[in-house]
């Protein structure tokens, strides 16, 4: 397994402290980060400045994130041009966030994501490049739930997961219990803790369905039981990758964050 790290994460925590990217990524990777974890609309923006300090730094790209709102328009179109980019990233899967439940159009609004993922999945297999879904923790995304999640994997063979730890915490439920239901389909794993309360004044506060919060911590110091988790990875012979996550977090503090979490990983991963 090798470690990546959410560049939109990175990204913030430069912006906000004034350090240069590329000394940023050159610290993160010797700290053990080898991959770098992008959304399409980062690699939009930044690929062309990116892309040389990732070739000298060695480091590739694990994967690439995109939201397609499939309820409000998003066609085959969009799907093979994010799957286009994903491939001018070099990236290794790409995860697509497929839209949103809109008020009085539910069943609508999940037959067309769900036609839309099934689009996808089927123009990466085309291309080669695995396409996936995930446990999004959105109170509107039909998707944000064991049952739900289950739901799209089911209907759609060529479809993905990439599993997020600490997205379960929605509905509050069990993420073992749900890493066990989607082993079989795990392609990459996003390693999200969550703490009950903030660590930084900054920090944003993630409402429950229940209204109860949570919030986001380095990976490792949370109540997520991430050690477990990288223990069923090996007992599989996980052939994927985990990915540092840290949405949310107080800016001034998520490059500490980010690193503390990878030099945790690094330290637990055998």
């Amino acid at each position: 397994m090798k470690i990546a790290v959410f560049y939109e994460n990175i990204w913030d925590g430069v912006r906000e402290t004034g350090a240069g990217m590329g000394e940023t990524l050159r610290a993160f990777k010797a700290a053990g980060m080898e991959l770098l974890y992008i959304s399409a609309d980062s690699w939009k923006r930044d690929g062309k400045a990116l892309a040389p300090i990732l070739r000298d730094l060695e480091m590739g790209v694990e994967g690439m994130h995109a939201f397609l709102d499939f309820p409000k328009g998003a066609a085959e179109k969009d799907a093979r041009a994010a799957v286009e980019l994903a491939l001018e990233a070099g990236a290794g899967n790409l995860l697509i966030v497929p839209g949103f439940l809109s008020t009085g159009n539910s069943a609508r609004d999940a037959g067309r994501m769900l036609d839309g993922m099934r689009m996808a999945a089927a123009c990466g297999k085309e291309k080669g490049l695995p396409v996936l879904m995930e446990d999004f923790d959105g109170i509107f995304a039909p998707y944000n739930c064991m049952a739900g999640l289950k739901y799209f994997l089911d209907r759609i063979p060529d479809l993905g997961c990439a599993f997020d730890t600490g997205n379960f915490v929605t509905f509050r439920e069990d993420e073992l219990e749900a890493f066990d239901l989607f082993a079989d389909r795990i392609r990459t794993l996003h390693l999200k803790d969550r703490c009950a309360t903030p660590r930084h004044e900054r920090d944003a506060a993630f409402c429950r369905a229940d209204q109860t919060k949570c919030y986001c911590c380095a990976v490792g110091s949370g109540e997520i039981r991430i050690k477990e988790i990288l223990r069923r990875l090996e007992e599989r012979a996980y052939p994927g990758n985990v990915i540092v996550e840290l949405y949310c977090c107080d800016a001034r503090y998520v490059l500490d964050d980010l690193l503390s979490s990878v030099q945790w990983l690094r330290a637990n991963l055998s």
